[in-house]
């Protein structure tokens, strides 16, 4: 009945809906709504773009109002992205390299939950299809559903008979969705992580709504976006909203976890905020923080993403370890270790190269380049500034650590430093966590199914300094927002979107592709014209140095 009157109502006033609906598109009638997407009839998939997966919080940083309340009448466009929420004005990347598509929302605004979706054309609500769930990355400071597009993936797993639905949704990034301080309330630590479970329950919930199926849903993502996999899994719900999950170059951001009154520090992330804001740092300033009108609030928060010399990311690009009671309550390493952390399917891999998209030009814009002695003063700054866990490392680590990264196994410009240091950043925050992940999960005695892949294709046209396969290149290969890749690449491209398709409706990327296990330790080499199981030994020494237990400090 509800459909019924939602109908006449769009017939009686369809002239206040965009003329790109181009009439009445699909429907799709859910817990915030009944809502009319788009027909894209030139690549045969349905569209809903923009539907409301939870309401504003009542306070700045605390969690989203669910299920939501005052459910419009009468049918609701889907035919454009919600707004994207705030973060940095400029795109983020690394020497002109964008490190995601441009944003879509019409503007940026603290109300800004919303998920996006793509499925086959005509869809039926009987067909319960497999659910790929698409987290977006950005270093937890920036990004937005709405710049991925599942259009290519989901016309792909039509043609090889595995049909899927694609889903992206927003979540809160930077100070709004990552502050950190013994004065925040508990509830408001790591929110951004709660706005990504609001999203899994809801779009649980309303699956049928779309023709997909609730019980068959994998998360995936790149960056933060796969390290918000693994936090998933180290974290879950109480409530099992998904059955698998794909990490991509995301481990790193779970190894880096600090305690979140690491932010008070002089020079914290909190401490220059309550100062440029005039809330100060002690009783009284979060709640201040939460009250300043955004207009006030957002240019000076903004002051606080300036990255300090020598830093990589800025201050509010990680999750922080709150009191009991808190989403992270204990440190992810530990869970790690511990192997407490969820028993189901899981692939997660890294890239060769990703060092050198994080560092960017940093030492290669240092003219002449230093002589040896002075590279590895240099080095060795950067070595013991890199995170939280470097801050007190002793002389003999560094030491050790410039031994072991004196010759690099991948020469990627003339200047040794910033070989040196790419590499080293690759192994900390990206090879070396994943490998402790992978040795505790793939241990005989959890019978977990685990994947492991290297991906080590180039991409034509990017920077020289750029060579093999830099941090989020793999990207360009799924075909989700990125330029397409060069027409000789396609098929390697089609084998890379049929292993997330196999996965998604199988919980296994294919046969070809063996199983990590504590005594094989097989990856999967993806590359073009090459992609096979390798044994997974690159610098297997300075990854295990670089793991927690490995150092001192």
């Amino acid at each position: 009945m509800l459909l019924q009157q939602s109908l006449a109502i769009l017939l009686a006033g369809l002239t206040q809906f965009p003329t790109a609906l181009g009439g009445i598109g699909p429907v799709a009638d859910t817990s915030s709504g009944s809502y009319v997407g788009i027909h894209d009839a030139q690549n045969e998939v349905d569209v809903f773009l923009g539907i409301r997966f939870a309401s504003p919080p009542s306070a700045r940083f605390l969690p989203t109002i669910t299920p939501i309340t005052n459910v419009p009448e009468g049918l609701q466009s889907a035919a454009a992205f919600g707004a994207d929420c705030p973060q940095l004005p400029a795109p983020l990347g690394s020497a002109g390299v964008p490190a995601g598509p441009p944003l879509k929302g019409a503007n940026q605004s603290e109300d800004c939950f919303f998920v996006n979706v793509w499925r086959p054309v005509n869809t039926s609500v009987a067909e319960k299809l497999p659910i790929l769930v698409y987290i977006f990355g950005g270093g937890y400071f920036s990004g937005s559903g709405s710049e991925w597009n599942g259009t290519s993936l989901v016309r792909r797993s039509v043609a090889t008979k595995k049909p899927i639905i694609y889903i992206t949704f927003n979540y809160r990034t930077g100070v709004l969705g990552f502050i950190g301080s013994a004065q925040a309330q508990s509830p408001a630590l790591n929110v951004g992580l709660q706005d990504q479970r609001d999203a899994l329950r809801w779009i649980q919930d309303n699956a049928e709504a779309f023709g997909g199926d609730g019980s068959r849903i994998t998360i995936s993502g790149e960056s933060a976006g796969g390290g918000s996999v693994h936090m998933h899994y180290l974290y879950p719900d109480s409530r099992r909203t998904f059955r698998a999950g794909i990490s991509s170059s995301g481990t790193s951001l779970v190894a880096n976890t600090p305690a979140c009154e690491w932010h008070d520090r002089p020079g914290g992330a909190y401490n220059i905020l309550g100062n440029v804001t005039g809330c100060g740092t002690g009783p009284g300033s979060f709640e201040c923080l939460q009250n300043m009108p955004f207009d006030t609030f957002w240019p000076l928060a903004l002051t606080t993403y300036r990255t300090p010399e020598g830093a990589i990311l800025p201050p509010w690009s990680m999750t922080c370890k709150g009191p009991q009671g808190s989403l992270i309550d204990e440190y992810p390493v530990k869970k790690a270790l511990n192997g407490d952390f969820l028993k189901l399917p899981i692939i997660t891999g890294t890239n060769r190269n990703e060092g050198n998209f994080v560092i960017g030009t940093t030492f290669l814009d240092m003219t002449p380049q230093p002589p040896i002695d002075l590279e590895d003063t240099i080095l060795g700054g950067f070595i013991a500034g890199q995170a939280t866990n470097f801050k007190n490392v002793s002389q003999d680590t560094i030491s050790k650590l410039l031994d072991l990264y004196a010759h690099p196994t991948d020469n990627l410009s003339n200047s040794t430093l910033f070989n040196r240091a790419a590499q080293f950043e690759t192994d900390y925050l990206f090879l070396a966590p994943q490998r402790l992940f992978l040795k505790t999960a793939s241990a005989e005695e959890r019978q977990q199914d685990v994947w492991a892949y290297s991906f080590q294709q180039h991409l034509p046209g990017s920077p020289d300094f750029f060579g093999g396969a830099f941090h989020t290149s793999d990207l360009y290969y799924l075909d989700m927002g990125f330029p397409t890749v060069p027409t000789q690449q396609i098929k390697f491209q089609s084998q890379m979107q049929d292993f997330y398709i196999s996965f998604v409706n199988d919980l296994n990327p294919g046969p070809f592709w063996p199983k990590y296990t504590e005594d094989s330790k097989f990856a999967m080499r993806l590359l073009d014209g090459g992609v096979e199981p390798i044994a997974d030994t690159l610098r297997r020494t300075e990854t295990d140095f670089s793991q927690p237990g490995g150092f001192d400090g």
